[in-house]
């Protein structure tokens, strides 16, 4: 449903229309690439954008994300709907995206309207609510997961992955696995990044000739 959603509120390029009518492409995506500092982390992540606000902006205060949710009509939705504000602040906060555009679905799946969400803003919709969560909180397991991860990865092998698991009511555990099907960097990446990056130089000229102009 969140993919048809999409298409629905989006345009290929500025000023044209929504294609609905299209096959849906999974695979398809724009991503953009980001440096963060967290505490006394570097971070270089990618972060996938749904779309962009066709209002003139600098990146990324123009991104939009797109979600679908059911319509809450009784308290126990209503909660459901508090907890998950949780998942979309996390989304959306660390690569600087705004705002979410939610579509609310009805029973048979039709979206019946659209609510805007301030990213910013969420915390203060789920506050009041007995052990709501907190933007602070999750920043500082965030830091901590961070400090415990440079603890563990030690070694610049892109050929050895760590691999963190984690069960509710259980410690974050970890196990090292090389050349196996979690390696994400792909083989090219890895060589055309250890190759020297200073442009060629000019051929020196011999003795007593002067260098081509």
């Amino acid at each position: 449903m969140g993919y048809k959603f999409e298409q629905y509120m989006c345009a290929e390029r500025a000023g044209g229309g929504a294609a609905p009518g299209g096959v849906v492409n999974t695979n398809a995506a724009y991503c953009t690439v980001l440096r963060a500092r967290l505490g006394p982390h570097s971070l270089l992540f990618a972060a996938e954008v749904d779309c962009a606000d066709p209002a003139p902006a600098p990146a990324p205060t123009r991104y939009v994300e797109l979600k679908t949710t059911a319509t809450p009509t009784v308290s126990a939705q209503h909660r459901a709907f508090r907890r998950k504000l949780l998942k979309w602040w996390a989304q959306s906060f660390l690569p600087g995206v705004p705002r979410v555009v939610t579509g609310l679905r009805e029973p048979d799946g039709s979206v019946a309207a659209l609510e805007t969400y301030e990213t910013a803003a969420m915390f203060q919709l789920v506050r009041d609510d007995p052990g709501a969560w907190q933007p602070a909180a999750c920043m500082n397991f965030a830091l901590a997961f961070l400090d415990f991860l440079s603890h563990v990865v030690t070694q610049d092998d892109p050929r050895l992955v760590t691999l963190f698991a984690w069960e509710p009511g259980c410690h974050v555990s970890w196990t090292r696995h090389r050349d196996s099907d979690y390696n994400f960097l792909p083989t090219w990446y890895t060589e055309a990044l250890t190759q020297d990056p200073s442009p060629p130089q000019p051929p020196q000229a011999p003795p007593n000739l002067a260098a081509p102009q």
